[in-house]
């Protein structure tokens, strides 16, 4: 019965993480996002919560190969809207990982609803809607990707992913005041080219910037950085997107 706060009210948050090679890429990011998200919503931390914590729960499910893991955490109390206790339990899942892919095809604008700009909106929580029916949407259409737009009609993200475009090497991602979630990879790829000093730039995106740059990328913590090929009328080169590639998962 304690699970019904998770599977009522969408009462969890969730780290979709990366095994490769037995290690758990961007361990400390997504421990620290996940520290960070449950202070926010008011989850009663474990005690022993730590980042050998959050990576031993993770080994217990597997042993050997690459993995996706799905990490959820729930508030465990009883209830309606208001918990009787805000302690939390775990949950992880170990899942098959999707055919990579470096690029994807066509992207289109889902503009059926709009996501508001709140710091709610830059956690990855049970409340994901927008993003099923963004990917419904695109499907619908035979594109392979959403952009989900927000409160202002500006681009905060794509279904899964966080946006990136290029405009004479210049790299631009909407803030976090715009409404994204505050991707794992959206954060290592904006440090890694901030040290490799490349200009950065986070500032609202609209349709027409997009229709204007020279490159779009999107990045997620299973497909890292992946190319996007068009955007209605506008083609997208990969030069710079796959040079960004190598950058962040050079070993």
């Amino acid at each position: 019965m304690n699970i019904n706060r998770a599977f009522i009210y969408g009462d969890l948050l969730f780290e979709t993480i990366y095994v490769k090679n037995n290690v758990i890429r961007f361990a400390e990011q997504h421990f620290n996002r996940l520290t960070t998200s449950a202070r926010i919503i008011g989850f009663d931390l474990p005690a022993n919560w730590s980042l050998t914590n959050f990576t031993e729960l993770i080994r217990e499910h597997f042993t050997t190969g690459d993995h996706r893991i799905r990490f959820v955490m729930h508030r465990n109390g009883t209830g309606f809207y208001y918990p009787q206790s805000n302690h939390v339990k775990c949950v992880v899942d170990v899942l098959p990982l999707p055919a990579a892919h470096q690029q994807i095809g066509r992207i289109e604008v889902y503009d059926q609803q709009y996501k508001s700009c709140c710091s709610l909106s830059n956690l990855k929580s049970g409340n994901a809607l927008i993003y099923v029916l963004a990917s419904v949407f695109a499907q619908q259409r035979s594109a392979d990707d959403a952009l989900i737009l927000n409160q202002y009609g500006n681009i905060c993200e794509a279904s899964s992913s966080n946006i990136f475009v290029v405009k004479n090497k210049v790299v631009y991602t909407p803030p976090l005041a715009e409404g994204p979630v505050a991707g794992v990879t959206r954060e290592v790829v904006m440090s890694k080219l901030k040290q490799q000093n490349i200009l950065v730039e986070e500032t609202p995106l609209s349709v027409e910037q997009l229709l204007s740059a020279d490159e779009c990328f999107l990045t997620n913590s299973i497909q890292g950085v992946v190319g996007v090929d068009r955007f209605r009328s506008t083609s997208f080169s990969h030069h710079f997107t796959d040079e960004i590639r190598q950058m962040i998962y050079a070993q």
